[in-house]
């Protein structure tokens, strides 16, 4: 395959790559680093457990990945600068919604609300609208848009730990929902427009290469054997980061290291989650999705054996480091796949059910790691039941490729 030259790919397409970035950027709110660092003030307002808090995120999560059933394949059907508007406008107002529960119940919507539409919709449309408008450079074009995921774990969680000092944690969601306001919704029709690039000498190549390739619907991916075996690795990667980073305040005081510190060290996590998506997506350019796909979890299996048995909080910036080169190259390897395997003609559909899958692992990963937190089950056995998860995952993935 010819790789076209990335720095004249960014000068042309720098409009709808940033367009990209910003959407994964805001969808930070949803995600769950950023709630995780304001869990152990809402926990004690509303005196939560850690499985109490887990189970309500959990259920919340779920009936999120069932409103994506419906919602995904939405991209697929509606204009685009239309579709990201109403999107964008219902984030901004579940932020600003956020910043008023009460209880338990209200903050079961709360959670709904910016779940869906952050790590939901901002998401699958962020990298959906990458994945069809090109091809060649696909892979270029996803790990560029996701580069606003590391941009957002960087800047988000030390920022709000400061503004934890000065204000209580109800101001600090209308405040986002305010900036979103005013960085993203003005530039959306700026951002958006279609080039001929897009869509254009990408897809020749694309179909030189791969003469046999044809566009399946959802119905027909869902009676595909190999989506479940590939399910499982993109379910692996959510549950765990998703468990650890939303637990993370207390398994941060069982490892004695200071949290602020800790807090500082996502943005080491941010520049190894930029490393690991550029690396990846120009590998997927050269050799394709579906040779990478058996091998990127191994990263986040190293970062968490390192994570159980280091000692001194040095270690974080090395936990931290490896766990972001894994959780950065894992999305232009997921995003490439799909297309490759299955078509674009109904990839928003399809990858509605991937994202589904995704956002079911991160809801299992809060609730079962804070039941063994309950339980006093140790950080070491919940890390190495971790790492055999994603290690029998990896495994699964490579059965489903063999033939590829």
């Amino acid at each position: 395959m010819r790789i076209e030259g990335t720095i004249p790919f960014i000068r042309q397409e720098w409009r709808f790559l940033l367009f990209g970035l910003l959407l994964s950027f805001w969808s930070g709110p949803g995600q769950t680093y950023v709630i995780s660092v304001i869990g152990g003030h809402i926990r004690q307002d509303f005196n939560l457990s850690n499985g109490e808090f887990g189970a309500i995120y959990t259920v919340a999560t779920l009936l999120c990945a069932a409103m994506l059933w419906k919602g995904g394949p939405l991209v697929d059907r509606l204009p685009l600068r239309q579709f990201v508007f109403k999107i964008t406008l219902i984030m901004i107002a579940a932020m600003l919604a956020f910043g008023f529960i009460q209880g338990p119940i209200t903050l079961f919507f709360g959670i709904i609300g910016i779940r869906f539409m952050g790590q939901g919709m901002m998401t699958h449309v962020s990298l959906t609208s990458m994945a069809r408008r090109y091809e060649a450079e696909r892979g270029r074009a996803v790990a560029i848009a996701g580069l606003g995921f590391p941009l957002g774990e960087a800047l988000f969680p030390p920022l709000i730990v400061l503004a934890l000092g000065v204000v209580d944690w109800r101001y600090i969601w209308p405040g986002m929902g305010v900036l979103m306001a005013i960085t993203l919704l003005p530039v959306i029709p700026v951002l958006i427009r279609h080039t001929t690039r897009q869509d254009g000498p990408g897809a020749k190549l694309l179909v030189a290469a791969d003469k046999e390739a044809r566009h399946w619907s959802r119905a027909e991916v869902l009676r595909d054997r190999r989506f479940y075996l590939l399910a499982p690795t993109a379910m692996a990667q959510a549950a765990i980061i998703t468990g650890l980073f939303f637990h993370q305040v207390y398994f941060i005081s069982l490892k004695g290291w200071d949290f602020k510190w800790w807090t500082l060290c996502f943005t080491v996590f941010a520049l190894a989650s930029l490393i690991g998506g550029m690396v990846s997506g120009f590998f997927v350019d050269i050799f394709r999705a579906r040779r990478i796909m058996p091998f990127v979890l191994l990263p986040l299996m190293l970062g968490l054996a390192i994570f159980s048995y280091s000692g001194p909080q040095g270690y974080a910036v090395v936990v931290m480091f490896v766990l972001g080169l894994g959780a950065g190259s894992t999305s232009p390897v997921l995003s490439s796949l799909w297309p490759e395997l299955y078509g674009t003609l109904h990839l928003g559909a399809i990858r509605s059910v991937a994202t589904v899958v995704m956002v079911f692992g991160s809801a299992l990963g809060p609730v079962f790691m804070g039941w063994a937190l309950d339980a006093d089950i140790s950080l070491q056995a919940i890390m190495l039941a971790s790492i055999a998860i994603a290690l029998l995952s990896a495994l699964l993935a490579k059965l489903a490729l063999l033939k590829t």
